[in-house]
Order: C-alpha cells, then structure tokens, then sequence
C-alpha cells in the first residue's frame, strides 16, 4: 500500500474513534441531566422497598426504628452519589440484600441526594 493509502486509513479510523468518544459523552452528560426527575420515582421505590425499616419520607418519624432515616443518610459527610450506588449494589450483612436494577437504584440515590441540606 502506498503513503496516501495508509495516511487516509488512519486519519479515517481517527475519525471514527472521536465520532464514538463524543457519542458516548453526549450521552453521559444526558445522563447526568436527566436525574432531575428521578427523585420522585426514587422515592415511589423507596417507599416500596425501604420503608418497612427506614424512614424514608422528610419530617415523618416512627418509633421503634432502627435503620437510620433516609434524611440522615443524606447528610452524613461520607454521602455522595458514588457512595450510595456503591453502598446499594452490595451485600450487607444487617440489611435484606435486594436486587436493584442499574436505573431504580439511580432513582432512590437521587431521592436520597435530593434530601440533602446545603
């Protein structure tokens, strides 16, 4: 193969690479922009799965609780979204292990994140 050949190959499969990488940060960033509206689903599966030991909902306290409350997760120091999604897709051994899809675990670290003071 001639110069020409291998320099248009090149600069083709270079091209092709950078088309892919800016597809896949286009939809990263959409994302991270769409959990504006998980929070509310979170909470909906929140209520389902993690009420029956956690508070889950703001300013509703029951007695004989001993998981902590869904809004003092939030404001621990260590709580960020990578700690929760890690914390949530691992065994444990005083919690039932539940099998979170990918996305409902996204929606109840978002509602747990949304209940976070500043």
């Amino acid at each position: 193969m001639s110069r020409t050949i291998w320099i248009r190959v090149t600069a083709t499969v270079l091209i092709i690479a950078a088309v892919l990488f800016l597809i896949r940060l286009h939809n990263a960033a959409g994302e991270v922009s769409s959990l504006g509206s998980e929070p509310t689903a979170g909470r909906r599966l929140a209520q389902a799965m993690c009420s029956e030991c956690h508070t889950v909902e703001p300013n509703a306290r029951r007695a004989g609780r001993t998981a902590p409350d869904f809004v003092a997760v939030a404001n621990l120091p260590s709580t960020t979204t990578l700690a929760l999604n890690v914390f949530l897709r691992s065994s444990h051994r005083n919690m039932p292990n539940f099998i979170l899809a990918p996305d409902d675990a996204d929606r109840i670290v978002a509602y747990i994140m949304s209940l976070k003071r500043n």
